[in-house]
């Protein structure tokens, strides 16, 4: 038995223990100005998809969201004036 065996397990423990420290230091980071909080946690959750289905889960719900708001952005950025303009009622300002 060599060095080799041993060392996936070892590697999956490295790589849990890295995912939970960015998660943490991301998490902190949000609240703390010096740290750079979402990327660092987002990083975290990457590394923990491999192992746990509840970051696999938090990933799809952050990748949802960013789509939907990417859409929202691309409509208001194709037709601006129709994003901020009200209903048109029969009576103008200006008609006898």
């Amino acid at each position: 038995m060599g060095m080799t065996e041993a060392a996936p397990h070892r590697n999956g423990w490295a790589r849990k223990a890295g995912g939970w420290c960015l998660l943490v230091v991301g998490i902190a980071g949000c609240i703390l100005p010096v740290i750079p909080g979402i990327p660092l946690a987002l990083a975290g959750l990457l590394i923990l998809a491999r192992d746990y289905a509840w970051a696999r889960s938090a990933l799809q719900k952050l990748k949802r969201k960013v789509v939907r708001m990417r859409r929202r952005t691309r409509a208001k950025r194709s037709n601006p004036r129709a994003a901020n303009r009200a209903p048109i009622s029969g009576n103008e300002v200006g008609e006898p």
